[in-house]
């Protein structure tokens, strides 16, 4: 009796166990979310046409099952909602006067910057991980002088005059790692709240070695599950927010934010000049505070989001901070 009842709760635990595994391997993987975002940075915005002039970011993301899942398994805090983002920009700055055929070598050199990048965003309940890798080019191999000219013959405005002297061709290489948390402070997503997220954000490379703190105040009306608006030094582009987009999401919000941070510099490739080259270079500062106020607003399926940035001092002799404008537009599908 004993091993007859021993022997049926076997079977009963081996058929439970078989039922699960088979249902296991056939379970529907969770459908894709795809977003396709740009993200336009220039100075124009603040009226001027120096030092960081110009970024343009592409970026196609996808939440959910990816190639990537067994680097993200490894990771302490792989676990939650998954997106990995496949991105391609180009980055210039300049001196503040464009005018010069031989720059003056006191003031920021030439570079451009020509970059590929993937990035791992991970979010749970109210915290975000991202972790990304940059690799490209940095020279004249990066197309920024036939770029700018290019765009300022367009608008018919004086073509710059010192690109010979920006720095050489150097292959580069970049990791990116930040964290968010998100906390609510008034109300709720259903109608008008107000939310904080302090950031810290850490980079190591030949193109940037910087470490960075601060944070973002939003507040709005039917704010979107999301964990707020980046700049191009930083993850560029942020997963969508977390919505199946079922008929009771909300179809529209609007939100207004303002931040703070800063940056400690190590090394910085357009200032430094170049890794294992000669290269024009001016004394960077090491200390870099930012500012940046925005408004941020979605309809459906579509965002729009317009930052505008007050930039430190990078650099010994400065004239001044640097303000531009920063413009992204994401649509999932």
């Amino acid at each position: 009796m004993i091993k007859r009842t021993i022997r049926a709760w076997a079977w009963g635990v081996l058929l439970g166990l078989s039922i699960q595994v088979h249902a296991a391997l056939h379970l529907e993987p969770e459908p894709r979310q795809w977003t396709f975002s740009i993200r336009w940075e220039n100075d124009t915005f603040g009226g001027s046409d120096r030092f960081y002039t110009d970024g343009i970011s592409l970026s196609l993301a996808h939440t959910g099952h990816s190639w990537l899942d067994p680097v993200m398994d490894r990771l302490p805090w792989g676990d939650g909602r998954r997106t990995v983002s496949y991105e391609l920009g180009q980055i210039m700055v300049t001196p503040s006067d464009t005018t010069l055929r031989v720059p003056d070598p006191n003031d920021r050199p030439y570079a451009g910057l020509l970059f590929a990048a993937v990035s791992l965003h991970v979010e749970k309940d109210h915290s975000y991980h991202g972790l990304k890798f940059i690799t490209g080019v940095v020279g004249p191999w990066s197309m920024a002088e036939e770029t700018q000219k290019l765009v300022h013959d367009i608008v018919d405005s004086s073509r710059p005059q010192g690109w010979d002297y920006q720095l050489r061709n150097e292959p580069i290489l970049n990791f990116v790692y930040e964290y968010r948390r998100k906390y609510e402070l008034l109300g709720n997503q259903d109608s008008f709240s107000v939310e904080a997220l302090p950031i810290l954000n850490a980079m190591l490379g030949n193109v940037l070695i910087q470490g960075q703190a601060g944070g973002q105040l939003r507040l709005g009306y039917r704010i979107p599950d999301d964990f707020g608006t980046t700049l191009m030094r930083g993850m560029a582009h942020l997963p969508p927010p977390r919505s199946l987009h079922t008929p009771h999401d909300p179809k529209w919000g609007v939100y207004w934010f303002g931040g703070v941070n800063a940056n400690l510099v190590g090394r910085d490739i357009t200032l430094d000049g170049n890794t294992w080259r000669d290269s024009r270079h001016v004394d960077k500062e090491w200390f870099v505070p930012a500012a940046e106020v925005g408004m941020a607003v979605y309809w459906r399926r579509f965002q729009a989001a317009f930052t505008y940035v007050f930039w430190g001092k990078e650099f010994k002799g400065q004239s001044n901070y640097s303000e531009f404008g920063a413009l992204t537009l994401s649509y999932t599908f």
